[in-house]
């Protein structure tokens, strides 16, 4: 379980560093930070955090066409620090 729980950190900040390479690299991450997500939540079920997490993305994926992009590019940044937070600083008990 904590082999698990040392994977979906090591794949969060190999997230991150996707974002070096801008636009695509943004994609990369949202990608790799919704499976890390998913693993996280098989780990810790209880967490009502990771539920905010995939009803944000979900309305990220709802808004996508409807609102104005400019706007809704705060949100993919927002959820990465989020999804972040709660990985490595969320105070958690396995």
């Amino acid at each position: 379980m904590k082999t698990l729980f040392k994977l979906v950190k090591i794949i969060n900040i190999i997230a991150l560093l996707f974002l070096l390479l801008g636009g695509y690299g943004l994609a990369i991450t949202g990608a790799l930070q919704v499976f890390a997500a998913a693993l996280y939540l098989l780990l810790k079920p209880k967490n009502k955090l990771i539920y905010i997490y995939f009803a944000l993305v979900g309305l990220f994926f709802l808004l996508w066409n409807r609102a104005d992009f400019n706007w809704l590019f705060a949100l993919p940044i927002s959820l990465i620090f989020f999804l972040s937070y709660i990985i490595h600083f969320q105070k958690t008990e396995l």
